[in-house]
Formats: C-alpha cells, structure tokens, sequence
C-alpha cells in the first residue's frame, strides 16, 4: 500500500468538499478490501454495466471475463472504462425529511482497459489477482485449457480517480458540519475481504 498519493488520485471535482476522502492510504485500504467492482464499457445508447471481482493494485484494477462475452467485445472496440467501487455503511434518520441520508465511502475511477489472451500474460494476472482472495495458496495449479484459453485478462490502468465519504465519526454531519440528531442504522456486513470470517483463508 502507498503512503504517497499518485499524479492520478484527484479529488478536485468533488462539488461537497466537505465529503472528499483525501486520506490515499485509507482508500488504497478500501479498494484492496472490497470484493466486487462495477465497471462501466462505452455501448451506445447507454454505457454497459458489469458487476466483478477485482485487484487493485499499482494504479489498476486487475479482473476478468469471457472471451466471448459482451464486455470482451465492447473492450475490443473502446477501451475507455469508468470502475466504481462503494460501500453503504449505514442509513441516518432524522426529523426533517431532507436529513434522511447514508453513511458510505465511494471511488470512481476513469481508466482504460489493456488486455491480453496470451497464456502466459493471463495465468500471471491471474496469480496476481489469487492473493487477494486466496491467500493460503492452497488450489491446484490453472487449468490452461479449462481455464486460461476461456478468458480475457484485463489491467485497467488508472487515468484519474476520485474518492468520497461520509463518516459520522469523521465529524461528516452535512454541509453545515452540525449533527441534526441522526438516529444510525447499520447495513449488515459488506462483500469483503474484512467480514469473512478467519476460517475461509486457512489451507485446506
């Protein structure tokens, strides 16, 4: 995990200062943890939305699909992407209608997809991407017909990204920085890494 934002990391668009997440090692924290990404592929009328598991890592989002699939043939065409990646953390009542609103951290990244069919090139992305979620390292070696020549690794290389959240216990209140008496209701735990429980990394 970098301490040390990149050229990319850029929050200056964000309208709500007061709710830009410019702590670079807490979002690297994040986006390492989360189990699913969202990735938006250029389609017109409309962008085409796919929901992935994903490893982020030096300024890219690693994942995979289908050769065959409609997010190989899109890529293939625009390599533009937009990856989101978010978590509800809670629901926040209070009396006035307009003060019903959510706790949550959120990242939008715009980058573009490199990708590759090469044997080799895949089974390392796909290594690489196998540390996030199987750390033990306890599976059989990739089955190159069954599994490599079936997919298209994708590096989605970062071209700028931003990063949002609201936190009560950060002092993130609203515009005005005041608390209007939120009464908190938690979600239950989010797909990552962090809510599964220590058995699921433990060898065999």
């Amino acid at each position: 995990m970098a301490d040390a934002a990149p050229a990319f990391f850029d929050n200056a668009a964000i309208r709500r200062r007061d709710l830009a997440w410019n702590d670079w090692t807490g979002v690297c924290a994040f986006l390492e943890d989360q189990a699913v990404c969202r990735l938006a592929a250029v389609d017109a009328p409309s962008p085409y939305v796919a929901a992935l598991s994903y490893r982020f890592e030096s300024g890219a989002f690693l994942v995979h699909f289908s050769r065959n699939g409609t997010l190989a043939k899109l890529l293939a065409i625009d390599p533009h992407v937009t990856i989101e990646v978010s978590q509800a953390i809670s629901l926040l009542k209070a009396p006035a209608a307009q003060n019903t609103s959510m706790e949550y951290r959120s990242v939008i990244a715009r980058c573009v997809a490199k990708l590759t069919l090469l044997d080799l090139e895949i089974e390392a992305q796909q290594y690489d991407a196998l540390e996030k979620y199987r750390p033990e390292r306890d599976y059989l070696p990739i089955d190159r017909e069954r599994a490599t020549r079936a997919i298209v690794a994708c590096r989605a290389e970062i071209v700028s990204l931003s990063a949002k959240k609201r936190v009560l216990a950060d002092g993130q209140f609203g515009a005005s920085g005041i608390d209007p008496g939120y009464a908190r209701y938690e979600f239950p735990a989010p797909p990552a890494l962090s809510s599964l429980p220590p058995e699921a990394f433990k060898p065999r």
